[in-house]
């Protein structure tokens, strides 16, 4: 690198391509927040049973989450049912004055969870005079759901419910 002489001290330069090796090339995703309304599509693939790679992908609408072991599967559906009280105050069904996006069924996100997540819910009271609709807000991990309806709310309960029961008969070396 050349340097420059300022009277008795020399000070260095940087050079173009030092400053450019400091800039990242990746990025990462620290929080997703997806919003629920209506009958959210499930889907559970249990793929190499009993096996160490064992391994059950569950969709839920746009949102594929990985799961290895049955006891954090049962701490999500058990964190999802400690949140039946806040679910008890969300309309059956959120009428159609705006649309909630739930779809396509393609995976929108990929999601791994591992060891025991810590499930916290919340309930928001509907705002601006019904404008916004209440809605349960259920955070595990770095994802959190935002929950519009009681419809909603029982699909992913029961999928997260399957998830637990389908790892839980068939546990990995792990556990």
């Amino acid at each position: 690198m050349p340097a420059r002489t300022d009277r008795s001290r020399s000070v260095e330069q940087p050079s173009p391509t030092s400053e450019a090796r400091l800039i990242t090339s990746s990025s990462v995703v620290t929080n997703l927040t997806v919003r629920a309304a209506g009958l959210v599509p499930a889907r559970l693939d249990l793929a190499h049973v009993g096996t160490a790679e064992q391994q059950l992908g569950l969709t839920l609408g746009a949102v594929l989450v990985y799961l290895r072991a049955g006891v954090t599967a049962r701490a999500v559906a058990d964190g999802w049912s400690g949140a039946a009280v806040g679910a008890q105050s969300l309309a059956p069904a959120v009428a159609g004055r705006r649309p909630l996006l739930i779809g396509p069924t393609t995976v929108a996100a990929m999601i791994r969870f591992a060891g025991l997540p810590e499930v916290r819910w919340a309930f928001l009271p509907s705002r601006a005079n019904g404008a916004v609709p209440a809605m349960l807000r259920i955070e595990v991990g770095p994802v959190t759901w935002e929950v519009c309806d009681a419809t909603a709310y029982t699909s992913m309960l029961r999928a997260w419910r399957q998830a637990a029961r389908l790892l839980g008969e068939n546990p990995t070396e792990d556990e």
